[in-house]
């Protein structure tokens, strides 16, 4: 999978709960609260669970 099928699957995602997050927006707490450790909402967890190994391709270089 590359990027451009990553984020694809992510706004997917995100449409089909009727969330209102962008990419960026999950893309951000991803790196700076959830792989640090920190608290994020039951929401963005339940995307980035579901989802990680998208937001693995789409952070790595």
């Amino acid at each position: 999978m590359d990027k451009e099928q990553a984020r694809k699957k992510v706004e997917e995602f995100i449409a089909q709960r009727g969330y209102t997050y962008t990419v960026e927006d999950l893309i951000e707490s991803y790196l700076k609260y959830y792989k640090q450790g920190y608290y994020v909402s039951f929401t963005t967890k339940e995307c980035i669970k579901y989802l990680e190994q998208e937001f693995e391709i789409l952070t790595n270089s």
